[in-house]
Order: structure tokens, then C-alpha cells, then sequence
């Protein structure tokens, strides 16, 4: 038997091997390299000459930054910038639907990093301010920038990084048309059932100029991109909570009989700890070591489509060698469609006897329940999930530059508004069934059931419809609207009096705004007695349920399900979710809410002010330049908040009986609430060039990273802990937010050494460290929350977001490096690496808020991998470039419905090719996680998995027409 622990460690094994070569490779380039002018005098094109842009950039900035420059617009393969940015040194990303998504600098989570577009804040159509960088096509970007220490002109809000996407300007180029199409075949889409896998995308991109009119140079720049595409995905996953359970079931196979027979069988009820439970239940089970268990397990196959437009354009107009006028904008819209169809064990702690638990004299992670038998109702799910997210962004600079005085004013807004439709509909076994479950072998386990055959759709039909054994949902789970409004006006002025060569000062305003409308929910909890079959006579419930479950049949959807894993269950019955939606409520879909107002709703207003002055300096001491800056920024923060909360009626326990919690039906009232905050960040940048070919950074800085701004919300929702013997006690697990909350504060230190060779070959090495406070987190903390209970207000200690009270530390090292092996003989001498290697160690300690929280250790800091590196190869020559990518993140804590979850460490292994037909005409292919990795998330325990997702390798391929 092959164990998970087993697993881990050939896991971890071939993460320092793959570590060892990268920083082996990266620490030997300046052995190998050897100086020569006609490496100057090349003419290079693709991947390396995007590297030899990108390397000279980070060479000629202030602060301590990478880059990548994409001159010629479309010369990368990447499909999004948010796969561009896996070239950079120290950058991961978080994965969704199989793209590179949120990013993550030096192994620092993404809600630590700041992003702009032509520097200005990007709202985003998520929970957080993280942005979705998918929604960027790479096509239309010009480069990106990240900047690795902070400046005082830099937008607050950034510790780990700030990023900027920077979009063309017309006259800074040269007048051209391309086009581009690229065809896309995905391996796991092939193998659904109607489908081939192939989709296609295309983009256009126009700069035109205008130079020596009378009224100036006129410049114009747009592209357009659309793409239909899939993202399916199979996926196992399990209920976001774990229960701490050491109980196990007498007699697991027993659950016929009375009710006194099965509970004496310890079949009737969940899993718990034992001590907890009533003397009846206690006697049919016996006391087993600690597991911790789960309320339901599912598997999931999807089948999916998405089409994306975006639109990006500048326009630009010099009236004379002074002025200069800049109007860009961008637009997005993602349509995205989802089919779910899910086999559901939706009992699954249910009369659990276990058989294997980690710790128990194996490898794997103490407390994870790996092997066991139980019962449960079984179901067949399905759900369609319609996504719609739409991102609007632009703004207005003007310039004007003098002898010495250069004034930029600038008008920026950003929206990004996302909606989520679920229609969702269920058919429910007939009776528990006994299954043996087994995760021993692989993260995604198998499963057998005992006498009943997953396959046959007669299996789950209900004779009694109850609530919820057969419903139909309709949901608008998400109505998300996010929007910044902001203005700046910025001077610089070149005094050249010996080391002080310039002043800078600036001023910024923004507004930033937030809506969320959650749960406008509408269920039909058992089917509605109607003539379902047309014959004239009005159906039972039960009439309903038996001739949908005969009439809305259809074959299982995926001929490869779960094709990585070793699970046996690869398909089971399946029906038509439109056909059992219109069955059971005789309607394609139901009306939503009138008035859909909810605790959980958001709707915040954070206003910020910000000032700033900055000195640029440089001198020479003897054959050594000292150069940099140092200033300080002010920023002046206000937040407003408003919510819901509803009316309760709470019976508190009793002699042991569990309390109750019901709200009290048209209640609703709105609160509000405020917060604020200001801080003064100082920042100096140092940089020693010690030799033409060597350079010396120092950095500090004192810089804020700002909580999600949805952990601003003031709504209050009420949940039940049913052991509570008062009022209080009752309300004390409720939820709510914190608009006092302050943002992560950290005062950093960074040194860099950085080697330039020659224009093909540099190394550096980065060490940081960063002394951080108020790192964000839920917990019960004392605010002043209150809700009418039993018709009196009652205050009590929520559940909320709440500032870390204890300094906390963060410290690293970054090596990166790149080389061009041009001393060997044709063809080998366009061979060359790029790559980098981060170590990050944080000392943060986040309690799990869940039940399991008593019994297993904290988390370390939202987003923090310990380990990531990335190494490409690349080789060009007679007009080919090829391209190959790997890219690893280690584990790293990424919280999930207030309980610690984690993400297992993964690589991603990419490749690309590019051959120039003619100098007009490009060929592309490209080939992405061609080690068809997964992702897999756990809590609490390396072992205990909650989320396996599999996507498979997808291939592109595609023509490029430039002129």
C-alpha cells in the first residue's frame, strides 16, 4: 500500500531537486559567462529579447523591481497577464478553473500585494482587492511592473509588491495592424460527452500616428480580443466545516430496525466527541482516537463555456515638445456557463466506524479520517451556473513638462460588476445506504456502497417527497458591484544642486465603493402539485418526483472522470437539471425576491486621502555613484458602513437539550457604522553602482496592506450555538464585520546585490525582512454588536475580523537570474535560463475559528508559501523560439467560509513554440500543465483533503499576422 505520507515525501523530494538545479543553474552563470562584444552586436527576438528589455528596466529602476517589456505587442504566448507574470522572478499565482489568477510576490499571499493599470488603482469583481489578472488578455498589454520596495509616489497599500500593468501609448511606438487567431484544445473537455475539446480566440491591435500636424502629433491605439473557451474541471470536495469526532459505531452496517435498534448500533446519529453525547447514544459507540470528520462529500463533474470581449484603447495628442494628453480605457466582459453534476453522500458523519485515522501508527496527518464505514441518504445534484462579470476602466492624464518643472494631473475610474445565477435541482435515494470509503491510496477516495448501484436512476427516487429531498433552487448567489473613483495631481522639479538633483510632490483622492446583495434566494422545497404530464389531472408531489425521475434521464456526461486519480466512482445516474426544474415547479425558473435585503449583504465606503514628498539624489564618491530617493507618504483613511439584522427568537439550553435559534420573519432593520485611520510611511531607496557591471540596493519602508474591504461590512447574521445556556450565549457564534479594523502594517528592509555581466547574463541575490502588525483575522473579540432578541436588544461578543494584537515577522531571500549560453557553438549558442528561488519564513498564528479549533494548530499568514521558484528554458534560432516553463508554490493558508483551509504545494509545467514564417508572419503553439497537476486543498491536516480539482493538460495553437 502506497500511503499519503509516502506520497508527500517523493512530493517534497522532487521540490528540492527541482529547487537545487534552479539555484545550482541560476549561482554557475557568471562561471560560464563569458564577456564579448558580439553577444552586443545580435539581433534577437522572442522570449529573449522580452528578457533582455525586462532585465535592463530592473537594471535602471530606483527601487528593488522586476519587469517584463513587450515591445512588440503579442510577441508572448501567454494567454493572460496573469500567465505573463509567472516569467517574473518571484511570482506564483493562485489557480482558478485552471488559470493563473490572484498573484503572489516572494511567496507572500496576493491580498499583501497592490495592483495598478498605468498607475491607478483596479477594482475587482471578487470578495477581497485581489485582482483577477485573467481578465487582462496579455496581447493587449504593453509590460508589467513589479515593484518589490515602496517609493513615496507609489499608490499605499502594497507590502509584498506593487503591481503595474502598463497599456500602450500610441506615440511611443511606430504605426502597425495585427491579428492574431489561436485555436485551443482542452483534453479534459474532449472526453465530455458532445463535446471535441476545440475552441477558438482572436485579437486585432491598430497604432496609427499622426505626426507634424498643424495642431500637433495625434497617436491612436486598440485592440480588441473575443475568446469562447471551456474550464472544465473534476472536481471531489466536502463540506468547508470539519467535525472533531471520537466516536465509533458499534454496528455500522445496521440501519434497519427501530430507531432504539439503530442508535444501539450507533447508526442513527453523526460522529462527535463522545462525552458530548446523551447515555443512549453513548452506549452504541465505543471510544476511538481523535478524527475529524466531515458532513458531506461530493463528486463533481462539470461541463463548461465561457466567452470573453475586452477592448483596450489610447489615444494620445501632443499639441507641442510640453503638453501631452493621454485618454485610455479598457473593457471586459466574461460570460461564463457552468453545468454541475454531483453524486452527493450528504450524511457523511453519519454512524461513521473508523478504520484508518493519521497518527495512528502511519504516515499520515494526525486526525484525518482516511478509511471508514457509514451511512447516508445519497444524491444526485445538479446545477447550472450562470457567471457574468463586467470591468470598465480608463482615466485622463495630462503632462506638462518645462525646463525643470513637470506637473501630471490625473482622472482615473474602475468598475468591475459580477452576478452569479444558480438553478439547482436534486433526486434523493430511497432509503440510507452502508458505504465503505477508502482515501488510503489517493487524495480523491474511492467509495463502495453496499447493495446499490450508483448507476441505476430508479435508485434515487423518493416515494414521500419531504423538504428538500427533491428541490428546486433558484438563487442569484452574487450581485457584486465594485468602483473607484480617483484623482492626482503629481510635480517634479530638477534642481541639479550637487546630490539633490529633484523634488516630487503629489496628491491623491479616491473613492472606493462596494455593494454586495447576497442571498436573494428562491426555493421550492418539495415539488409543486401541478399536471406535470399534460393529461388534464393535477400530480402529487410524489406523482411529480417519480415521472421527472423517468422522463429527465440522460447518460453520464464525462467518458474520463477524475482520469489522475485511482478512484473506482467514474460515473453514476444522471438527469436534466432544466427538465427536473420545470417539473417540480412547472416554470423554467421562479421570480426572485422583491426585497432581498440580508445580514450578509455589504455596503461600504472607504474614502482615502493621501499626500506625498519625495527628494531624488545622486553623487558620486570617487569611481562609486550613490543614487535613490527618500520621502514619506500621509494617508488619511475613512470608512463607512451599512447592514442588516433581523429580530430572534432564542431558547437557550436546558437540562442538557440543545437551544434554538429562529429569526423572526419581516424584522429587518439597517445599521450602520464607521471607521478610520491615518499613517505616515517613510521610504528611502539606496543604490550603490559599485562597478559598470555590479549593483548595491538598499531599501526601507514603512508600508500597509489594507483587509478585503468586504471584512467592512456591519450585517449581522445570526448562528446558533446550541449549547448556550444564556441569551448571549446562544448569539455568541453570530458574524459580523469590523469597520474599525486597521490595515497590515509592516516596516520593511530590503538589501539587493545585482551582477550585470553583460546585456544576456545577470544574477542577483535579495534578502528582506519585515517587522508586521494588525494582520487581519476571525475570531470572538468584544465589539459592540447587538441583536433584538426575544424582544430585547441583547449585546454580545461575535465572531468578527479582528487586528493581530502581537508584532509579527517576515524574512526571505530571492536569487534570480538569467543567462544566454552564447559561448558554445552554433546552434547551442541561443540556448539560455531564466529563473528564480524564494524562501519566505513568517511567524503568524491564526486560530481556526471551526470546532476543530481546540485540537489542532494555528495558521501561518493568508497566502504565505514558504518555497516558490520558477525556471524557463528558451533556445531561438532561424526564426524559431522555443519556450519551457516550470513554475512551483509551496503550501500556503487560503481561508474558506471561517475555517483554515490550506493548498497543497503544486508546479506547473508549460511549454512554447514560435516560428516566423516571414518577417510579417508568425506561427504559435503553446502546451499549459502539461503534468496534468492538480489542486488540492486540506483542513485541518496535510491529509485531511477538502477539495481535489483535476483539469488536465490544454494545447494552443495559432497564426500571427503583423504589418
Amino acid at each position: 500500500m502506497t500511503d499519503f505520507g509516502s506520497r508527500s515525501r517523493r512530493s517534497g523530494l522532487r521540490s528540492t531537486v527541482y529547487s537545487a538545479f534552479c539555484f545550482a543553474a541560476l549561482m554557475s552563470a557568471g562561471a560560464w559567462a563569458q564577456e564579448g562584444t558580439q553577444i552586443e552586436s545580435v539581433v534577437v527576438s522572442g522570449y529573449r529579447a522580452t528578457l533582455r528589455n525586462s532585465v535592463e528596466v530592473k537594471r535602471e529602476t530606483t527601487t528593488i523591481s522586476d519587469a517584463i517589456v513587450n515591445d512588440d505587442i503579442g510577441a508572448l504566448p501567454d494567454n493572460s497577464v496573469g500567465d505573463a507574470l509567472l516569467r517574473i522572478a518571484g511570482v506564483t499565482t493562485d489557480r482558478f478553473k485552471g488559470n493563473s489568477n490572484e498573484i503572489s510576490i516572494r511567496g507572500l499571499g496576493p491580498t499583501l500585494s497592490f495592483s495598478t493599470f498605468n498607475g491607478r488603482e483596479v477594482s475587482t469583481a471578487g470578495p477581497d482587492r485581489s485582482v483577477a489578472f485573467q481578465q487582462f488578455p496579455s496581447e493587449l498589454v504593453k509590460g508589467v511592473m513589479v515593484y518589490k520596495t515602496q517609493q513615496a509616489s507609489f499608490l499605499d497599500g502594497g507590502v509584498a509588491a506593487d503591481i503595474n500593468l502598463k497599456s500602450a501609448r500610441p506615440l511611443d511606438g511606430e504605426d502597425f495592424i495585427q491579428a492574431e487567431v489561436r485555436g485551443v484544445y482542452l483534453t479534459k473537455d474532449a472526453s465530455t460527452v458532445g463535446r471535441n475539446g476545440l475552441f477558438g480566440r482572436g485579437n486585432i491591435v491598430l497604432n496609427q500616428q499622426w505626426r507634424h500636424t498643424r495642431i500637433g502629433d495625434f497617436g491612436i491605439n486598440i485592440g480588441l480580443q473575443h475568446q469562447a473557451e471551456a474550464a472544465p474541471e473534476d472536481y471531489y470536495v466536502t463540506n468547508s466545516s470539519f467535525i472533531p469526532c471520537d466516536t465509533s459505531a458499534l454496528a455500522p452496517t445496521a440501519i434497519s430496525g427501530t430507531t432504539a435498534q439503530q442508535a444501539a448500533a450507533g447508526t442513527s446519529f453523526n460522529c462527535a466527541v463522545r462525552s458530548t453525547l446523551n447515555a443512549t447514544n453513548q452506549a452504541g459507540t465505543a471510544q476511538s482516537p481523535l478524527y475529524f470528520a466531515t458532513s458531506s462529500r461530493t463528486f463533481q463533474q462539470k461541463t463548461t463555456s465561457e466567452t470573453r470581449d475586452a477592448l483596450m484603447g489610447a489615444l494620445q495628442w501632443q499639441p507641442n515638445e510640453r503638453l501631452n494628453f493621454v485618454f485610455d480605457g479598457q473593457y471586459s466582459n466574461r460570460d461564463s456557463l457552468e453545468y454541475r453534476n454531483q453524486l452527493g453522500i450528504t450524511e457523511a458523519a453519519r454512524g461513521i466506524q473508523p478504520t484508518v485515522i493519521g497518527g495512528q501508527g502511519n504516515d499520515f496527518s494526525k486526525g484525518a479520517l482516511l478509511s471508514y464505514t457509514g451511512n447516508s441518504n445519497l444524491e444526485v445534484q445538479m446545477e447550472r451556473r450562470d457567471r457574468q462579470e463586467e470591468y470598465i476602466g480608463g482615466g485622463f492624464a495630462a503632462e506638462w513638462t518645462g525646463d525643470k518643472l513637470t506637473v501630471t494631473a490625473d482622472l482615473s475610474s474602475s468598475r468591475s460588476h459580477r452576478t452569479e445565477l444558480q438553478k439547482a435541482t436534486n433526486m434523493r435515494s430511497k432509503s440510507r445506504v452502508v458505504y465503505s470509503l477508502d482515501g488510503t491510496q489517493d487524495v480523491v477516495p474511492s467509495v463502495t456502497f453496499q447493495n446499490f448501484d450508483i448507476d441505476d436512476p430508479a435508485n434515487f427516487l423518493t416515494a414521500v417527497p419531504a423538504s428538500n429531498t427533491n428541490y428546486a433552487r433558484y438563487r442569484l448567489v452574487t450581485n457584486r458591484t465594485d468602483q473607484i473613483l480617483a484623482a492626482r495631481l503629481d510635480a517634479k522639479y530638477d534642481i541639479g544642486l550637487g546630490w539633490l538633483k529633484a523634488l516630487e510632490t503629489g496628491f491623491r483622492y479616491s473613492t472606493h465603493k462596494r455593494f454586495f446583495d447576497n442571498g436573494n434566494n428562491t426555493d421550492q422545497a418539495i415539488p409543486l402539485a401541478h399536471d406535470v404530464n399534460g393529461d388534464g389531472t393535477i400530480d402529487t408531489p410524489a406523482q411529480v418526483v417519480a415521472w421527472a425521475n423517468t422522463t429527465c434521464r440522460m447518460p453520464f456526461q464525462q467518458s474520463a472522470f477524475m482520469s489522475k486519480s485511482p478512484t473506482n466512482l467514474r460515473h453514476w445516474a444522471m438527469f436534466n437539471n432544466d427538465c427536473l426544474f420545470h417539473a417540480y415547479t412547472g416554470a423554467d425558473s421562479l421570480p426572485l425576491q422583491a426585497d432581498s435585503r440580508d445580514p450578509s449583504d455589504i455596503n461600504v465606503t472607504e474614502n482615502i486621502a493621501a499626500a506625498y514628498f519625495m527628494a531624488d539624489f545622486a553623487h558620486d564618491f570617487g569611481s562609486i555613484t550613490a543614487s535613490g530617493n527618500v520621502g514619506v507618504r500621509y494617508v488619511h483613511t475613512t470608512v463607512d458602513s451599512s447592514g442588516y439584522r433581523s429580530a430572534v427568537t432564542v431558547v437557550p439550553s436546558v437540562g442538557g437539550a440543545n437551544a434554538t435559534l429562529t429569526v423572526v420573519p419581516g424584522t429587518i432593520t439597517e445599521i450602520s457604522k464607521s471607521g478610520g485611520y491615518d499613517y505616515w510611511l517613510p521610504s528611502l531607496n539606496l543604490n550603490f553602482d559599485l562597478t559598470e557591471k555590479t549593483r548595491l540596493r538598499f531599501a526601507a519602508s514603512k508600508s500597509i496592506a489594507r483587509s478585503g474591504i468586504e471584512t467592512f461590512g456591519v450585517g449581522i447574521s445570526p448562528v446558533l450555538d446550541p449549547t448556550g445556556v444564556t441569551v448571549g450565549d446562544v448569539l455568541k457564534s453570530s458574524t459580523t464585520g469590523n469597520p474599525a479594523l486597521k490595515p497590515l502594517q509592516s516596516w520593511n528592509a530590503d538589501i539587493s546585490f545585482e551582477y550585470y555581466l553583460n546585456s544576456d547574463t545577470s544574477v542577483s541575490v535579495a534578502p528582506y525582512y519585515k517587522w508586521v502588525k494588525n494582520a487581519a483575522f476571525s475570531a470572538q473579540q468584544p465589539l459592540q454588536t447587538s441583536l433584538i432578541a426575544n424582544g430585547t436588544e441583547v449585546f454580545f461578543n461575535a465572531v468578527a475580523p479582528t487586528n493581530d494584537p502581537k508584532e509579527r515577522h517576515i524574512s526571505g531571500v530571492e536569487v534570480s537570474g538569467s543567462h544566454v549560453m552564447s559561448y558554445l557553438p552554433a546552434p547551442l549558442d541561443t540556448l539560455g535560463f531564466s529563473g528564480a528561488y524564494n524562501y519566505a519564513y513568517a511567524n503568524f498564528n491564526f486560530p481556526d475559528p471551526s470546532t476543530v479549533g481546540p485540537y489542532v494548530s494555528g495558521a501561518n499568514l493568508i497566502g504565505l508559501s514558504n518555497n516558490t521558484y520558477n525556471v524557463v528554458m528558451f533556445w531561438n534560432g532561424w526564426g524559431l523560439n522555443l519556450h519551457a516553463a516550470y513554475v512551483f508554490r509551496s503550501d500556503y493558508y487560503k481561508p474558506n467560509s471561517n475555517t483554515n483551509r490550506s493548498v497543497k504545494g503544486s508546479g506547473i509545467f508549460n511549454l512554447s513554440a514560435q516560428y516566423d514564417l516571414t518577417e510579417h508572419i508568425q506561427l504559435k503553439a503553446q502546451a499549459q500543465n502539461l503534468f496534468n497537476q492538480r489542486d488540492i486543498f486540506y483542513k485541518p491536516g496535510a491529509d485531511a483533503i477538502t477539495e481535489v480539482s483535476e483539469t488536465n493538460p490544454a494545447y494552443y495553437f495559432g497564426i500571427r499576422v503583423r504589418y
